[in-house]
């Protein structure tokens, strides 16, 4: 796709002689510096509608001819600016995140783009830039990454009833869009699996009242394993069903059955990971181990996986191999995700390789 023009000279100036308005950032990156755009835009009590509303503007300055491009310039450079501006979880705790949306439009003004309360408004306002109708390649990708993103702030609902509705008219044949669905479906009647700071990493109990909705949800899910590039995923959602149902067997059937399935190496050690933590509630601590040690070999820097890996080992006193493991994942900086927190974010974990696609797409 041909790079627009740069920033003319009229563009608004900056607060800092290094940082960008959202106008130059969106035109620097339609020149191809898209890791320069995206770090030096100027995000400091930037509003997510101001930040629509601007690249709205910078697109209708374009002409005719240009709108489709433009269009799909704005969409490319709001989820990857979004992304970049949540990293790190900065405003996720249990005060100001409602992973159900239920919110006033007034609300939507005060949201800052660097919050994850923004992710549904940037992930819906980038699919509304796509065609009704003959959609390009790079178009699956921005449709791809608006969904993740909106999965990465837990916006079930809105996700199942405005982004997905949108994007599934133009790619009915992608088995992700059906995955998401089921995830939204499936989380707006569960709930999260966890907020990020105040839920432990597994839950041995059921919610009160759960166990009906959880089997439901298995019940969406089966489907998709015809899907083959679903099937291993959906086997380890299945099993962790399951084991918050406290059904042991059928939770540890599903995981062997992932550890098999699924093409992704981190969702085979997520599998091994609950495998090992389901052998534990069974009082087989050898058998644990051995899928610990599975999971190990592949994710050696994830924190719960190795503390609990590392704990078994010294109870039965192999103190030296336990720090051995231990000390590197607890000194790593920055600080490791978990592997309960990647199988969570779901479509989100796949954010940046789609994000690569389309700046490669658009080069």
């Amino acid at each position: 796709m041909a790079a627009l023009s740069p920033p003319s000279a009229q563009a608004p100036a900056s607060r800092e002689s290094n940082t960008l308005s959202v106008a130059e950032a969106v035109a620097l990156y339609a020149t191809g510096e898209f890791d320069a755009a995206v770090q030096r835009l100027d995000t400091r009590n930037l509003l997510v509608r101001q930040f629509t509303r601007a690249l709205d503007t910078w697109i209708a300055e374009g002409n005719a001819g240009s709108l489709p491009r433009r269009k799909r310039i704005a969409a490319a450079f709001a989820l990857d600016a979004g992304w970049h501006a949540t990293r790190g979880f900065p405003n996720l705790t249990r005060s100001n995140f409602d992973p159900w949306g239920r919110v006033t439009p007034s609300d939507v003004e005060k949201w800052r783009l660097n919050s994850h309360w923004s992710n549904p408004i940037v992930a819906l306002w980038a699919v509304e830039q796509l065609p009704i109708t003959q959609p390009q390649a790079v178009d699956r990708f921005i449709a791809l990454a608006a969904v993740g993103y909106a999965e990465d702030g837990h916006a079930w609902n809105r996700l199942q009833h405005a982004v997905l509705p949108r994007v599934r008219r133009l790619f009915s044949d992608e088995p992700r869009f059906r995955m998401a669905d089921a995830l939204a479906r499936t989380n707006a009647d569960l709930g999260p699996l966890r907020y990020h700071s105040n839920v432990a990493a597994l839950r041995d109990e059921p919610q009160p009242g759960a166990t009906g909705k959880m089997a439901r949800a298995i019940t969406t899910f089966m489907p998709l394993l015809d899907e083959p590039t679903l099937s291993g995923e959906v086997e380890l959602r299945i099993g962790y069903l399951e084991l918050r149902r406290r059904q042991w067997a059928a939770s540890i059937h599903r995981f062997d059955a992932a550890r098999l399935k699924a093409t992704e190496p981190v969702l085979r050690a997520t599998a091994d990971y609950f495998a090992g933590w389901v052998h534990e509630q069974l009082a087989q601590p050898e058998m644990a181990v051995s899928a610990y040690r599975r999971a190990h070999a592949i994710t050696p820097m994830m924190r719960n996986l190795t503390t609990r890996l590392s704990a078994l080992l010294f109870l039965r006193g192999e103190r030296n191999d336990a720090y051995a493991l231990l000390d590197p994942a607890l000194n790593l900086r920055p600080v490791p995700t978990d592997l309960l927190l990647v199988f969570e974010r779901a479509d989100a974990r796949l954010v940046p390789e789609w994000m690569a696609s389309i700046r490669k797409a658009l080069r």
